[in-house]
């Protein structure tokens, strides 16, 4: 058995070293391209990631790893338009497929149209998004921000989304399926931005994809290029039981950092060839990955950056 343990984490040791390489590459490379901070109409941005899941909760291995390559593509014809689309390759699933095969599919992880309004004279700005999100849900998404001053920012989203799958494997199998379980979703929420300390609150609350109710705090620290994070959540009303140990929590808490990866200024070339924006490490008490889960409308979507482009908090700032 130990020889066996050996042998995998060896393999799996490889992978992530060869991964790890080809990002330090194209990190480096593109740093010496010009720059500028806008996107330029009609430019095509080529981008990769990766992610990792790391848990202790499979009773017949000591340690559960999947991690995934995430390539994708967005383009902007202008006019705040924006196209998005990002793929998952399976590169190491060693103990997550114990629950579903689906871990080991090579398969469309978002595809979507996003359009942003700006009505600057009343400082209201929205942004709609329409296709395939995250976390396997297809449809509409509003996000709507209003900066009231230089600290106060109040936002809300709102969303009727089902779910679906588009995925095979490399032995034959695959899964293409659009559900019709639409189901509602918002929060309403209020930033607080303090400019001296580099500090923001976040405190939102609403309804979420499992049907729960709850409401959420974050505090964070910002930095040139780096956001330290600790947020706490509770529950409210009927709640799921935790796949894992089929208990039903009420409060979950954890902390996060996100770390902005360069170029930190965007390339003026109509082709722009990066790692993804950012790398984000998430810590959560509860093993529960339905605990007041939503999805996500961008493929490089972090809470470092607000979705709706306002000049307010770290981008008045002049930050990324």
């Amino acid at each position: 058995m130990p020889i066996k343990v050996l042998i995998i984490h060896h393999r799996m040791m490889r992978k992530i070293l060869s991964i790890f390489c080809v990002l330090s590459f194209i990190c480096c490379f593109q740093q010496a391209i010009a720059q500028q901070q806008q996107p330029i109409a009609g430019q095509v941005e080529l981008f990769c990631g990766a992610t990792l899941d790391y848990a202790d909760t499979n009773w017949l291995r000591l340690y559960d790893v999947q991690l995934n390559a995430t390539p994708g593509f967005r383009w902007h014809p202008g006019r705040n338009w924006s196209l998005a689309f990002q793929g998952l390759i399976p590169v190491v699933s060693e103990g997550y497929t114990f629950r579903d095969k689906v871990n080991q599919y090579w398969r469309v992880s978002m595809a979507t149209i996003s359009h942003q309004l700006h009505f600057n004279e009343a400082n209201q700005h929205f942004k709609l998004t329409a296709g395939l999100f995250g976390y396997r849900r297809y449809g509409g998404d509003l996000k709507w921000a209003w900066p009231l001053n230089s600290w106060l920012m109040l936002n809300a989203q709102a969303g009727v989304t089902a779910s679906w799958m588009i995925g095979a494997d490399l032995h034959g199998n695959s899964d293409f399926d659009f559900g019709r379980n639409y189901k509602f979703t918002g929060q309403l929420g209020t930033n607080v931005y303090l400019r001296p300390q580099n500090i923001e609150v976040r405190l939102a609350g609403g309804r979420y994809l499992g049907g729960d109710y709850g409401s959420q705090i974050d505090v964070m620290r910002h930095f040139s290029h780096v956001t330290l994070l600790a947020y706490a959540q509770v529950r409210f009303g009927d709640m799921k039981a935790s796949e894992f140990d089929n208990k039903k929590y009420r409060t979950n808490g954890g902390f996060k950092i996100i770390w902005m990866l360069p170029p930190y200024k965007r390339s003026s070339q109509k082709l722009e060839v990066r790692p993804a924006s950012n790398f984000r490490l998430t810590n959560s008490s509860r093993s529960d990955g339905q605990f007041m889960q939503t999805y996500t409308v961008d493929p490089e979507e972090n809470e470092r950056e607000h979705q709706v482009d306002v000049d307010w908090g770290l981008r008045k700032e002049g930050t990324r």
